[in-house]
């Protein structure tokens, strides 16, 4: 399952631990049997930190219907960045609505408009 984050301040110490995590691996990963292990390792932690840091796209609903989608790291950036986008007299964002677009979730959504 793909990993998302509520905070920045979450976001930040997940990546610091896979960095400190990295670095002990190649500090111990110099026998040949430990370095297999340790180079799938390795990359495991390289693909998860490229995921994490990644902007991502969030799907969100409005009080009273519709929906739209924005992109951020974090759930925190995107309602923040969606309320300053979308909010107005006529349209509220509901920040309880949001979460990572899947294919399913957005064809579904889009499927509304026919």
């Amino acid at each position: 399952m793909k990993k998302f984050f509520e905070t920045k301040k979450a976001l930040a110490e997940r990546l610091e631990y896979l960095r400190l995590l990295k670095g002990a691996l190649v500090a111990t990963g110099k026998g040949a049997k430990v370095g297999t292990v340790v180079t799938a390792e390795k990359s495991r932690i390289r693909e998860e930190i490229k995921y994490i840091s990644s902007e991502k796209t969030w799907n969100f609903g409005f009080e009273g219907g519709g929906w739209n989608s924005i992109t951020a790291k974090t759930k925190e950036v995107a309602v923040k960045r969606a309320s300053k986008k979308y909010d107005s007299k006529r349209s509220k964002v509901d920040p309880k609505s949001f979460r990572v677009a899947t294919e399913a979730d957005t064809r579904a959504l889009l499927s509304l408009f026919h």
